[in-house]
C-alpha cells in the first residue's frame, strides 16, 4: 500500500511516516511543488495524506484538484489540520477530501481513518482488479487468469481481494481477522494457514502471496513497486 504525505510541518510529517512505515505502509514524502506528480498520474498511491493549508507552489486545493482530475482516480484523501479552524475542514470536505483529522490525534486513529477510506467505495470505480494475470470482478466477486475461472469459496475470494487490495503491504493476521473473519464467530487457530493454503492451490502461482514470517501475508504489485522506488530514486524530497 502506498501513501504520499504532503505536510508543511516537518514535525509530524516525520511522525507520519514513521507510524505507517512501522505498520507496513509504503510512504513518499512531497512538499507542496508537488514533485510526485508523475507518480500521481500514473495512479501508485492510493492514499494521500496532505496538510489542509499547504501554502507554495501549490495549495491545498490545487493539488486535490490534481489528484480528483486524474480520469479514474481512487486515491483517496485524508487532511491533517493542525492549524486552522472548522471551517477550513468544511472546505477541505467541500472541495474532495474524503476526510479530516484534527492534529493532535492518537496514531491508532489515524490508522483506523485510513483502513476506513481504503474501505469506502469510489463514485466511479471499476470493478475490475488486476494483480498480475489474475483478474478480480468485484461485482460478480469472480477471478479468473488468462480467460480461465477460478473456482474460489466465500472466504477464499474476500480473503485474496483483501490481500490485493492492500498489495505491497504486510497484513497480520489480526487485520485479516478483523476484516474478512468475525472474531465472534472465529473457532480455529489455523483458520487462516488452511484458507491460505487453499487459496494458494488454486491460484496460477502459488508464490503470489508471501509469507512474511512472524507478521502476515503479503501480494506483491512489483510493477508498482517498481515505479516507485524509481522515482524516489531519482527524487531527493521522496523517502
Amino acid at each position: 500500500m502506498n501513501i504520499l504525505i504532503i505536510e508543511k510541518s516537518k514535525t509530524i510529517s516525520h511522525i507520519l511516516k514513521n507510524t505507517l512505515i512501522a505498520y507496513g505502509y509504503n510512504i513518499t514524502q512531497d512538499s507542496a511543488d508537488l514533485s510526485s506528480e508523475s507518480l500521481i498520474r500514473r495512479g501508485i498511491f492510493e492514499i494521500l495524506i496532505i496538510d489542509t493549508n499547504v501554502v507554495g507552489k501549490y495549495s491545498t486545493l490545487d493539488i486535490i484538484k490534481k489528484v480528483k482530475d486524474r480520469k479514474n482516480s481512487e486515491i483517496k484523501i485524508l487532511g491533517i489540520c493542525s492549524v486552522g479552524t472548522w471551517k477550513d475542514k468544511v472546505n477541505f470536505l467541500n472541495n474532495g477530501g474524503d476526510d479530516v483529522l484534527s492534529y493532535p490525534f492518537p496514531m491508532q486513529e489515524l490508522i483506523a481513518r485510513i483502513q476506513s477510506l481504503l474501505r469506502r467505495p469510489n463514485n466511479y470505480i471499476d470493478n475490475r482488479i488486476y494483480i498480475g494475470d489474475i483478474l478480480l470482478d468485484t461485482n460478480s466477486k469472480s477471478v479468473s487468469s488468462k480467460n480461465s475461472d477460478i473456482d474460489l469459496r466465500k472466504k477464499e475470494y474476500q480473503l485474496l481481494e483483501y490481500l490485493i487490495r492492500n498489495k505491497n503491504r504486510t497484513v497480520s493476521r489480526c487485520e485479516l481477522l478483523d476484516h474478512v473473519w468475525d472474531y465472534r464467530s472465529y473457532t480455529g487457530s489455523n483458520t487462516i494457514d488452511v484458507h491460505i493454503k487453499r487459496l494458494r492451490d488454486k491460484l496460477p502461482k502459488k508464490s503470489l502471496i508471501e509469507t512474511v514470517h512472524g507478521q502476515g501475508y503479503r501480494i506483491k504489485d512489483s510493477k508498482a513497486s517498481l515505479a516507485l522506488q524509481d522515482e524516489q530514486n531519482q527524487d531527493p524530497l521522496q523517502s
